[in-house]
């Protein structure tokens, strides 16, 4: 699972960290729908339960998250059948495998605000620097304001195939 200079490409973790997520929102919250739309496609099923599908037209390939889904009351068929109503939250995941800086830090919070996501996080496969803990106490960097949410930055391990649960700013989402 690795490129020619034996390091994890991002894209090598979008399943991974999918399946982990999936798993722990669905151990939390009952129903947990998420999807790989690094390149800019969304199933139908996201289509429709998206309550303002107008953000469409502000996302391309290269600027869409990585992962995206939502947390639901039911199974994934009513979920088509009834749409937005059955949904309880909405999740954005933006995934690096470099160090965090401040601004992969606005693009994972802009994800979360277009598509009102309770839960919009961001995984990074390199420790997250100490500047970004220190600035995060500093000025609130994780504070979404538009919402009152918060953006949960995370460190995945590549050898344990997790989040290093001890290591979320400012908490974990689960």
């Amino acid at each position: 699972m690795s490129n020619k200079s034996g390091k994890t490409t991002e894209r090598e973790l979008y399943m991974p960290i999918k399946e982990y997520l999936a798993e722990a929102f669905t151990q939390r919250s009952g129903n947990c729908h998420l999807e790989i739309t690094a390149d800019g496609v969304f199933s139908n099923l996201l289509k429709k339960v998206i309550r303002n599908d107008i953000i469409f037209t502000f996302l391309r390939r290269k600027a869409s998250p990585d992962l995206t889904g939502f947390i639901h009351s039911r199974g994934s068929e009513l979920v088509l059948t009834y749409g937005p109503s059955l949904v309880q939250d909405f999740i954005t995941v933006e995934i690096k495998c470099k160090r965090i800086t401040p601004q992969d830090i606005y693009q994972a919070k802009m994800y979360g605000d277009l598509f009102q996501a309770k839960y919009a996080l961001l995984i990074s496969s390199v420790p997250i620097p100490e500047e970004i803990r220190r600035l995060d106490k500093q000025i609130f960097l994780t504070y979404r304001f538009m919402s009152g949410w918060v953006l949960h930055v995370g460190e995945w391990c590549v050898d344990e195939g997790a989040v290093i649960v001890s290591n979320w700013i400012p908490r974990a989402p689960f």
